[in-house]
């Protein structure tokens, strides 16, 4: 029996560590474009060298958030709505995301090491058919009636940062 409507969110954290060409690729794009958009809020008698700092001394440069994110647009923008560092229980990478949050967790204008920024995708609705044993069993169509119509479904691992963001019963 149905269990309600979903939307599940996951992240993805790039930094210094991560491995795939793609995300290097926002790293590098994304560090740059937090070096320029950074001296919109930067004191230029006092300086702040991370985000943190700018952070505290100046509340607009939260705005750094989306200034920064124009910078991995174009690469997310490569997925084409699919979520490809989330695999199904079969290995297939058929989630669809309809929007994507970007945030920058540190930087710091000195030491590009520290540079390290949050990606956050969540799917559409879909329809929850059950929990099962530390799964997620959901169908694409939001509309699916599994016990009196059936429904195809995906199976998705309980993990870090994977996460129920909506709930309907």
């Amino acid at each position: 029996m149905p269990q309600g409507k979903i939307k599940l969110s996951f992240r993805i954290v790039i930094s210094k560590n991560s491995v795939t060409k793609w995300e290097k690729l926002i790293w590098e794009s994304t560090y740059k474009e937090f070096l320029m958009q950074s001296q919109l809020f930067s004191d230029r008698e006092n300086p702040a060298q991370s985000f943190k700092q700018l952070l505290s001394q100046n509340e607009k440069a939260s705005q750094l958030h989306f200034l920064v994110s124009t910078a991995a647009h174009p690469y997310v923008m490569q997925w084409k709505g699919l979520i490809y560092f989330l695999a199904d229980n079969l290995g297939n990478n058929f989630l669809p995301f309809e929007q994507y949050r970007f945030d920058i967790i540190d930087s710091n204008i000195y030491d590009k090491q520290s540079h390290e920024i949050g990606i956050t995708f969540t799917s559409p609705l879909l329809t929850l058919v059950d929990i099962w044993e530390g799964h997620y069993l959901v169908s694409l169509d939001e509309n699916a009636d599994p016990v009196n119509t059936g429904a195809e479904t995906l199976m998705f691992k309980m993990q870090p940062r994977l996460s129920v963001s909506f709930f309907k019963p």
